[in-house]
């Protein structure tokens, strides 16, 4: 496992609302590690505070961090931030500019809508990276992907979002439109965050275990967005291999997985999330670790 992630959700019962105390958290634990989030909601926050907390935990954390940023799922956010929905896309794609400017340029001037003019300023600290901490943005559609050429950062798809076919084709797009872009080839990277589980057993016996948990966290978030509908019946097909999750013995996840990543055409990162869903600690640390042992090793790309 090279890597951590947090996500950020404010007023629900998702209780990651802050992400950098958490990663300064497991940067004063851990020595290695990398250290992201999956998504920083770029949008509704002011970029200078943005671009001087992760870089406060960057040296902490002697060059670890890594921003995942995107609009999020939940348009109400932006009405409790007195921000209009309908310039999510518009107010991500200046957040990241102006982050990026922050952390690399000795003084910015800068005016914009997301926050107050800047006249001649220095961010400190500076990040420990150089000449920034990697960022890249979510992305579902084609108009994120050429969002993210637009700005010149990796893009992570969600395939949970998705569905398990479209990713190949908005990577090929990510890559076509980077290269007519003019772009170096070696900084165009590409993320696939997939809902996962590895059992011990058979698949059968995996998605028995499994099914539950990504039953129960999927209808929590259309809950969420859907103001209180039930989650349709065939939402329960997302917990079986080939499906948007993928979940199974070791063999079966290994060649799911394996078979997505050729269709990309090959991933830079690949993010798994199993702690879905009121899944035991312990249960989703032992996934965790057959993942790590047993899938990984035998990916391509490894």
């Amino acid at each position: 496992l090279d890597g951590y992630h947090v996500g950020e959700h404010h007023f629900c019962d998702y209780v990651l609302s802050s992400p950098t105390p958490i990663l300064a958290a497991v940067a004063e634990r851990t020595t290695r590690i990398r250290l992201s989030t999956a998504v920083a909601l770029l949008p509704n926050h002011d970029p200078v505070r943005i671009a001087e907390d992760y870089a406060t935990v960057d040296q902490l954390s002697a060059g670890r961090v890594e921003v995942v940023a995107g609009r999020g799922v939940a348009s109400e956010l932006y009405l409790q931030y007195g921000q209009d929905p309908a310039r999510s896309s518009e107010l991500l794609s200046e957040a990241v500019e102006l982050l990026r400017r922050l952390w690399t340029e000795e003084s910015v001037t800068w005016s914009g809508t997301i926050r107050p003019p800047l006249d001649a300023v220095r961010l400190e600290p500076r990040p420990a990276q150089t000449p920034h901490p990697p960022i890249w943005i979510s992305t579902s559609s084609e108009a994120s992907v050429d969002r993210a050429v637009d700005l010149g950062v990796g893009m992570m798809i969600a395939t949970v979002s998705t569905g398990s076919e479209l990713p190949a084709s908005l990577i090929a797009r990510y890559r076509r439109r980077w290269a007519d872009a003019g772009r170096d080839p070696q900084e165009a990277r590409v993320a696939l965050h997939v809902h996962g589980y590895v059992g011990a057993g058979t698949t059968a016996e995996a998605v028995e275990r499994f099914a539950p948990h990504q039953v129960a966290y999927l209808t929590w978030v259309f809950n969420l967005l859907r103001a209180g509908k039930s989650l349709p019946p065939s939402h329960r097909d997302f917990a079986v291999p080939g499906a948007q999750a993928v979940c199974g013995s070791v063999s079966d996840v290994t060649a799911e997985l394996t078979r997505r990543i050729e269709a990309a055409g090959g991933v830079d990162l690949l993010v798994i999330q199993c702690d879905q869903g009121g899944m035991p600690h312990a249960e989703a640390v032992d996934c965790l670790e057959r993942f790590a042992t047993e899938v990984a090793p035998r990916l391509p790309g490894r």
